[in-house]
């Protein structure tokens, strides 16, 4: 008998700390949900127009321009943008755009541009055929417009008009893209200044370097990266803005009416 209520106890002990431990396992991850649901939902803010340039350009302009996000990181950089009154461009792919949509009406209504890198990414997919890329360039646009009512008409390839890769899936293809672009009224833009982060191991040193160390007279157009891997560029990014502030550069979005700015086409 005394064996058999010992037995019943020790049952009961057990049971009531197995659910304790799942309580607690619940409650920590319920509340790590909450935490990040707090940090991907940051209210919208507008920047203060007397405090950036939208599209004027002046004798050292700065574009900020970043490609392959939305990802959590852009949170951070929208944080960076409005604490230094400064505009980007946000050049968005498909991946992640559902999953970080009120990152991209975030930037939106905060007066950046948003604009389209691609839906796949996929050169072997994108760079096959026209068709593929018109298919991709289309169904990147609908997500976007999905969330900002607008579809871009802003465009950046994945690896740039001077890309080579794109000749291993059909040769000329980039050059079929840039005439159908031209044709019907899409800005397509490249870069004249890469900060290299596309580096996976890239240090905030080597970003910071690589971009003030050419900044020059006239249009400076960044290539960066806000996806989930760059944190880098995250801490490079104040360093940035603070030098060229120092040196008398402004800071502009990209728009329709910004100087086009083409690499050499090579496929």
């Amino acid at each position: 008998m005394n064996k058999a209520v010992c037995f019943i106890v020790l049952f009961l002990s057990f049971f009531l700390f197995i659910n304790l431990d799942e309580d607690k396992v619940l409650k920590s991850s319920l509340l790590e949900e909450e935490n990040f649901n707090k940090m991907e939902k940051k209210p919208p803010v507008r920047l203060e127009k007397e405090n950036i340039v939208l599209s004027e350009p002046s004798p050292k302009t700065i574009y900020l321009t970043f490609d392959d996000g939305p990802s959590y990181l852009t949170n951070q950089i929208l944080d960076i943008l409005e604490e230094k009154g400064v505009p980007a461009t946000f050049f968005v792919v498909g991946a992640n755009i559902e999953k970080y949509k009120d990152v991209v009406e975030r930037a939106y209504i905060s007066g950046h541009t948003i604009a389209v890198h691609s839906d796949t990414h996929v050169y072997g997919y994108i760079y096959s055929s026209l068709d593929n890329y018109l298919n991709d360039l289309n169904s990147i646009r609908s997500k976007v417009h999905n969330i900002t009512k607008d579809y871009p008409r802003i465009v950046r390839l994945p690896g740039g008009t001077s890309n080579t890769i794109s000749k291993k899936y059909k040769e000329g293809v980039v050059s079929e893209i840039t005439h159908w672009l031209d044709k019907h009224d899409y800005y397509y833009f490249d870069w004249n200044i890469d900060s290299l982060d596309a580096s996976g191991n890239a240090s905030k040193e080597v970003i910071y370097n690589s971009v003030i160390n050419n900044l020059k007279t006239g249009d400076n157009i960044i290539l960066m990266h806000d996806s989930s891997t760059k944190q880098s560029t995250v801490e490079a990014l104040p360093l940035i803005i603070d030098y060229a502030k120092k040196y008398d550069y402004t800071f502009a979005k990209i728009t329709k009416n910004t100087n086009l700015y083409h690499h050499k086409v090579r496929n």
